[in-house]
C-alpha cells in the first residue's frame, strides 16, 4: 500500500481511537498526518467557563473550531492525502469537503456512536453525513438511518481491539493482584440504562463488586464499590484480576456491541455479554451461558458461573480463542476501510 493519510480524531492518550488508528498506520507503513481533535490540543477555550458557555450557544463547536478547520484544509492542500479518516461525532466546514472532492481524496468516517442520540448530538455533524464518501458505522441498526440521510456508501464493521492496549498483564505485584481482585466487575460511563443489571448482581450475596468509570456518583448505587475510570496497564488488571466482567450494551445508543465485547477476551477477561444478535455472531461458539437477556439472567448465570470455576475457566479461554485473531483487530479494520473506499 501507498497511501498517504490523514486522521482527524483524538490522538491526546494511546487508547483514543485516533491513537489507535495511528498505529495502525504505522503496522501497515502509510505515511500519514493527524489533526488531534482532543480539547486540550485544538480548544483551550474549553477549560474557561466562558469558552463552554459558546460551545453550548454555537451548536457544540468550541471558539477554535473554525480556525482548524481551515488548518485541516490547509493540510489536505499539501499533503494531498489519498484518503481523510475521521473518527466519531466531529463536525467539519463544507470547504474540507470541497477541497476533499476537488483534488480526488476520499473523506471517510468512522462512527461509534449514534449521531441522534441527544447526548451526542450534532447538527452540524449531521449535515456533513451526506458529504461523506463513506460512513463506517459499529451499529447494524443505524444503517437504515444513515442511508436515509442520503450518505453515499455505508458499511458496518464492528469495533476490534488494539493489541497494543489489549493483552493479558505482565509485571504485575501482589499489591496490584490485591486491588483489582473482584468476583464481578463492569467497566463503562454511569448510566441508568445499566442500573436494573447492577442491582440485580447487587441481589446476589458476599460477592466483591466493583464498578470503574465516570458519573456513578450521582446513582444509587447497592455493594457496588465505586472506582474511578481505569486505562492501559490498570484498565488490562481490572478485567483479567475480576472473575466476571460484564459486557452490558446501551440501547439509546443502539448497541447491539461495544468496545469491551473484544477487550475483556483480549485482555484474558472472561466476559458475560447481554444477548445481542452482534453479540451472537461475533461470539460464535460461545457457551449458552455466556449471554444474557434480562437482569434476572445476568444474576442466575453470574451466580452459577461463580459456583462453577471450570466452566468459568473454560469460557475464558474460549473468549480469548474467539477474539484474539487479526482479522479483529483494528489494523485489520483500517484494511477494510481502505479497501472500500476503492472497491
Amino acid at each position: 500500500m501507498n497511501y498517504k493519510m490523514l486522521i482527524v480524531g483524538n490522538i491526546s492518550e494511546s487508547y483514543q481511537l485516533g491513537s489507535i488508528f495511528a498505529r495502525g498506520f504505522q503496522e501497515l507503513n502509510l505515511l500519514f498526518y493527524a489533526s488531534d481533535t482532543s480539547w486540550n490540543s485544538y480548544a483551550p477555550s474549553m477549560k474557561h467557563s466562558w469558552g463552554k458557555i459558546f460551545f453550548k450557544i454555537s451548536g457544540k463547536r468550541p471558539l477554535e473550531w473554525w480556525s482548524f478547520n481551515k488548518k485541516i484544509v490547509r493540510c489536505i492542500s499539501e499533503f494531498s492525502p489519498q484518503v481523510v479518516l475521521v473518527t466519531g461525532i466531529f463536525p467539519l466546514t463544507n470547504e474540507v469537503f470541497d477541497i476533499c472532492s476537488r483534488i480526488g481524496t476520499k473523506i471517510v468516517n468512522y462512527l461509534t456512536d449514534y449521531p441522534w442520540n441527544p447526548n451526542h448530538r450534532s447538527e452540524f455533524f449531521i449535515s456533513n453525513l451526506k458529504r461523506y464518501d463513506l460512513v463506517i458505522s459499529t451499529k447494524t441498526k443505524i444503517l437504515s438511518e444513515l442511508i436515509k440521510h442520503e450518505v453515499k456508501k455505508v458499511h458496518f464493521l464492528p469495533f476490534a481491539y488494539d493489541p497494543f492496549l489489549c493483552h493479558q498483564p505482565i509485571n504485575v505485584s501482589q499489591v496490584e493482584q490485591d486491588l483489582f481482585k473482584a468476583d464481578i466487575s463492569f467497566i463503562g460511563t454511569g448510566d441508568s440504562e445499566r442500573i436494573p443489571f447492577l442491582d440485580a448482581i447487587s441481589s446476589l450475596n458476599g460477592l466483591n463488586l466493583k464498578i470503574y468509570g465516570t458519573a456513578w456518583d450521582r446513582m444509587n448505587l447497592k455493594k457496588w464499590q465505586k472506582l474511578p475510570a481505569v486505562f492501559e496497564h490498570e484498565f488490562r488488571l481490572a478485567i483479567y484480576f475480576s472473575k466476571l466482567s460484564l459486557g452490558i450494551i446501551r440501547k439509546r445508543n443502539k448497541d447491539e456491541s461495544t468496545m469491551r465485547t473484544f477487550e475483556i477476551a483480549a485482555c484474558g477477561g472472561c466476559g458475560i455479554y447481554e444477548d445481542t444478535q452482534e453479540h451472537r455472531e461475533i461470539l460464535a461458539g460461545y457457551p449458552e451461558y455466556g449471554f444474557f437477556s434480562s437482569p434476572e439472567d445476568l444474576a442466575n448465570k453470574c451466580k452459577w458461573l461463580l459456583e462453577n470455576p471450570v466452566e468459568r475457566e473454560e469460557m475464558r479461554k474460549l473468549g480469548m480463542q474467539i477474539i484474539t485473531k487479526e482479522t479483529n483487530t483494528y489494523t485489520s479494520r483500517l484494511k477494510t476501510i481502505l479497501d472500500l473506499c476503492y472497491e
